[in-house]
Order: C-alpha cells, then structure tokens, then sequence
C-alpha cells in the first residue's frame, strides 16, 4: 500500500476507537531485527509542545528489548480482514515464533522502522 505522510492534526481516525477497538501493532528494532506485538492500549497526544504516541510493554514481553533499544518504532492500523493475524501477534511470542511467517503479514523495512503493507494507517 502506498503512503502519504501527514500532519497528526489530518489524522482522519478516532484515535480511541483505533487504539483501543481495532487493535494496533507495536513494531519495534531495526530492519535486520525486529518484533511486533498485538496492543490494544496506549494514546496520542501533546506533552511538552510536542506531539506524541506512548504505549506500555512489560518488561517479560519480548518487544520491550526492541523498545528500549530503538531509536523509533511504528504503530501499524489494519481494517478487519487481518483481524485474525493481530490475534495471532498478540498470542504468540516472539522468542520462540515467526511472528511474520504465522501471521502472513509483510514487512516494509523504510529507513530505521518496519511497518506492515496491509495496514492502512502507520505512525512512526
């Protein structure tokens, strides 16, 4: 899917009913080395004069290596169809499962991230 960057003010979504109905995926680590898990908790929002995405990882999950050592990292939005791929994100861990493989899902590796081709909305 092609991508247009825009201003968190265009966001053209309901940041609660996207976080916390549809689910995201937290990817976080390199092109080389990444992980990704199912979240459905977190929030946008302004802190400091700057604008901002936070979410929270327990220290057990396998992502929050990734995230503690990452620069950067994506939220990746999907439409219902891939449901059933965020659920498995979200019920298996990535130490001891391909998470892409099980899941189906494509990664795009751009610059320092890795976001999903079949999401429909990325923040980075």
């Amino acid at each position: 899917m092609g991508f247009k960057e825009i201003q968190p003010e265009q966001l053209p979504d309901n940041p609660f009913k996207l976080i916390g109905k549809d689910w995201m995926l937290i990817t976080a680590g390199t092109p080389e080395s990444f992980n990704t898990m199912t979240a459905s908790w977190g929030g946008l929002g302004v802190l400091w004069e700057k604008k901002v995405a936070f979410c929270f990882i327990r220290p057990t999950r396998h992502t929050f290596g990734f995230m503690e050592k990452a620069e950067e990292f994506t939220l990746s939005f999907f439409e219902g169809q891939h449901r059933k791929a965020l659920a498995f994100c979200g019920s298996h861990s990535g130490r001891d499962t391909d998470k892409i493989k099980g899941s189906g899902l494509v990664p795009v590796k751009k610059d320092k991230v890795v976001y999903f081709e079949e999401a429909r909305l990325v923040l980075v």
